[in-house]
Protein backbone atom coordinates (compact mmCIF):
# COMPACT_ATOMS: atom_id res chain seq x y z
CA UNK A 1 0.00 0.00 0.00
CA UNK A 2 1.06 3.65 -1.13
CA UNK A 3 -0.51 6.13 1.59
CA UNK A 4 -0.62 9.49 -0.09
CA UNK A 5 -0.92 12.11 2.81
CA UNK A 6 -2.02 15.50 1.00
CA UNK A 7 -3.23 18.95 1.74
CA UNK A 8 -3.01 22.66 1.64
CA UNK A 9 0.24 24.14 2.70
CA UNK A 10 0.10 24.15 6.81
CA UNK A 11 -2.51 21.80 6.66
CA UNK A 12 -0.11 19.47 9.39
CA UNK A 13 0.77 16.61 6.91
CA UNK A 14 4.23 16.64 8.11
CA UNK A 15 2.88 16.74 11.80
CA UNK A 16 0.74 14.73 11.56
CA UNK A 17 2.96 11.99 9.73
CA UNK A 18 5.58 13.04 13.07
CA UNK A 19 2.80 12.08 15.24
CA UNK A 20 1.97 8.92 14.17
CA UNK A 21 5.41 7.34 14.44
CA UNK A 22 6.07 6.58 18.14
CA UNK A 23 2.74 4.20 18.19
CA UNK A 24 3.49 2.40 14.88
CA UNK A 25 7.43 1.66 16.46
CA UNK A 26 5.80 0.82 19.76
CA UNK A 27 3.16 -1.56 17.51
CA UNK A 28 6.66 -2.74 16.10
CA UNK A 29 6.43 -1.72 12.25
CA UNK A 30 9.80 -0.78 11.12
CA UNK A 31 10.47 2.64 9.33
CA UNK A 32 12.48 4.41 7.12
CA UNK A 33 13.16 7.65 5.03
CA UNK A 34 12.65 11.08 6.23
CA UNK A 35 10.39 13.48 7.39
CA UNK A 36 11.34 17.63 6.45
CA UNK A 37 10.23 19.25 9.83
CA UNK A 38 10.17 23.02 9.88
CA UNK A 39 12.43 25.24 10.87
CA UNK A 40 10.81 28.54 13.33
CA UNK A 41 12.68 30.90 14.84
CA UNK A 42 11.76 32.07 18.25
CA UNK A 43 8.66 34.34 17.44
CA UNK A 44 6.92 30.62 15.10
CA UNK A 45 7.52 32.06 11.86
CA UNK A 46 9.45 29.56 9.44
CA UNK A 47 12.87 30.20 8.37
CA UNK A 48 13.75 26.90 6.81
CA UNK A 49 13.50 23.02 6.88
CA UNK A 50 15.25 20.47 8.81
CA UNK A 51 15.15 16.71 7.12
CA UNK A 52 15.15 14.24 10.01
CA UNK A 53 16.62 10.25 8.96
CA UNK A 54 13.71 8.15 10.81
CA UNK A 55 16.12 5.33 10.64
CA UNK A 56 19.19 6.65 12.42
CA UNK A 57 16.98 10.18 14.40
CA UNK A 58 20.35 12.03 11.99
CA UNK A 59 18.91 15.63 11.68
CA UNK A 60 20.00 18.17 8.31
CA UNK A 61 18.88 21.47 7.95
CA UNK A 62 17.84 21.14 3.98
CA UNK A 63 16.72 24.49 2.83
CA UNK A 64 16.18 28.08 4.76
CA UNK A 65 14.05 30.87 3.44
CA UNK A 66 16.41 33.20 1.33
CA UNK A 67 17.49 36.56 2.29
CA UNK A 68 16.91 39.78 0.30
CA UNK A 69 20.85 38.99 -1.13
CA UNK A 70 20.15 35.69 -2.33
CA UNK A 71 18.43 33.66 -5.29
CA UNK A 72 16.12 31.23 -4.25
CA UNK A 73 15.99 27.25 -5.58
CA UNK A 74 12.46 26.76 -5.53
CA UNK A 75 9.60 29.47 -3.87
CA UNK A 76 11.06 31.21 -0.79
CA UNK A 77 13.62 28.46 -0.56
CA UNK A 78 17.45 28.40 -0.72
CA UNK A 79 18.01 24.72 -0.87
CA UNK A 80 21.91 24.28 0.73
CA UNK A 81 24.73 22.69 -0.99
CA UNK A 82 25.20 18.68 -0.59
CA UNK A 83 21.13 18.78 1.39
CA UNK A 84 19.32 16.41 -1.50
CA UNK A 85 22.89 14.27 -1.85
CA UNK A 86 22.19 13.76 1.93
CA UNK A 87 18.60 13.10 1.37
CA UNK A 88 19.28 10.68 -1.64
CA UNK A 89 21.81 8.71 0.84
CA UNK A 90 19.09 8.68 3.01
CA UNK A 91 16.56 7.03 0.92
CA UNK A 92 19.56 4.43 -0.57
CA UNK A 93 19.83 3.45 3.02
CA UNK A 94 16.06 2.99 3.28
CA UNK A 95 15.20 1.07 0.57
CA UNK A 96 17.91 -1.47 1.61
CA UNK A 97 17.15 -1.01 5.77
CA UNK A 98 14.11 -3.75 5.90
CA UNK A 99 11.76 -1.18 6.62
CA UNK A 100 8.35 -2.52 7.00
CA UNK A 101 7.50 1.65 5.69
CA UNK A 102 8.90 4.18 3.68
CA UNK A 103 8.51 7.74 4.12
CA UNK A 104 9.45 10.54 1.98
CA UNK A 105 8.41 14.10 2.46
CA UNK A 106 7.17 15.80 0.34
CA UNK A 107 7.05 15.28 -3.65
CA UNK A 108 6.60 18.59 -4.87
CA UNK A 109 6.96 21.07 -7.79
CA UNK A 110 10.34 20.78 -7.62
CA UNK A 111 10.28 16.95 -8.13
CA UNK A 112 7.29 16.94 -10.88
CA UNK A 113 8.06 19.83 -12.56
CA UNK A 114 11.62 20.15 -12.54
CA UNK A 115 13.03 16.62 -12.00
CA UNK A 116 14.89 17.91 -9.00
CA UNK A 117 15.14 17.52 -5.28
CA UNK A 118 13.80 13.77 -4.15
CA UNK A 119 13.25 12.76 -7.89
CA UNK A 120 15.43 9.86 -7.01
CA UNK A 121 12.39 8.81 -5.30
CA UNK A 122 9.99 8.32 -7.66
CA UNK A 123 11.31 5.32 -9.89
CA UNK A 124 11.71 3.03 -6.53
CA UNK A 125 8.07 4.54 -5.73
CA UNK A 126 6.33 3.57 -8.69
CA UNK A 127 7.26 -0.32 -8.39
CA UNK A 128 5.54 -2.11 -4.93
CA UNK A 129 7.83 -5.00 -5.35
CA UNK A 130 10.88 -2.01 -4.32
CA UNK A 131 9.01 -0.48 -2.07
CA UNK A 132 5.72 -2.20 -1.33
CA UNK A 133 4.82 0.46 1.73
CA UNK A 134 5.06 4.08 1.72
CA UNK A 135 3.77 7.34 3.18
CA UNK A 136 4.46 9.57 0.55
CA UNK A 137 3.33 13.85 1.31
CA UNK A 138 2.44 16.28 -1.33
CA UNK A 139 0.38 19.50 -1.01
CA UNK A 140 -3.30 18.68 -2.57
CA UNK A 141 -2.81 21.22 -5.52
CA UNK A 142 -0.17 17.91 -6.59
CA UNK A 143 -1.80 15.27 -5.46
CA UNK A 144 -3.41 13.55 -8.63
CA UNK A 145 -0.15 14.41 -10.63
CA UNK A 146 1.21 12.52 -7.81
CA UNK A 147 -0.98 9.33 -8.01
CA UNK A 148 -0.69 9.29 -12.32
CA UNK A 149 3.13 10.05 -11.98
CA UNK A 150 3.71 6.83 -9.65
CA UNK A 151 0.87 5.02 -11.04
CA UNK A 152 0.30 2.34 -8.62
CA UNK A 153 -3.67 0.64 -7.72
CA UNK A 154 -2.81 0.35 -3.95
CA UNK A 155 -3.20 4.16 -3.43
CA UNK A 156 -4.78 4.99 -0.79
CA UNK A 157 -5.24 9.13 -0.10
CA UNK A 158 -5.55 11.13 3.03
CA UNK A 159 -6.37 14.50 3.24
CA UNK A 160 -4.63 16.64 5.77
CA UNK A 161 -7.20 19.46 6.73
CA UNK A 162 -6.73 22.16 9.89
CA UNK A 163 -9.96 20.44 10.81
CA UNK A 164 -8.81 16.89 10.66
CA UNK A 165 -5.66 16.93 11.31
CA UNK A 166 -5.85 15.73 14.89
CA UNK A 167 -7.45 12.44 13.78
CA UNK A 168 -5.04 11.69 10.28
CA UNK A 169 -1.96 10.19 12.97
CA UNK A 170 -4.47 7.17 14.33
CA UNK A 171 -5.88 6.63 11.06
CA UNK A 172 -2.17 6.62 9.32
CA UNK A 173 -1.90 3.97 12.09
CA UNK A 174 -5.04 2.17 11.43
CA UNK A 175 -4.40 2.15 8.08
CA UNK A 176 -0.77 0.68 8.60
CA UNK A 177 -1.43 -2.02 11.19
CA UNK A 178 -4.01 -3.09 9.24
CA UNK A 179 -2.18 -3.68 6.10
CA UNK A 180 0.26 -6.01 7.51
Amino acid sequence: MLILLSGLQSAGKTTACWKALPGLRAAGVKLAGFLSLPLLDETGRKTGIEMVDLTTGTHRTFARVVTSDEAATIGVYHLLEGAVEWAAAVWESALLAGADWLVIDEIGPLELHRGEGFVFALAALTDPARVPNAIVLARAALADEVVERLARPDIVRVTVTKANRAEIPPRLAELIQTSK
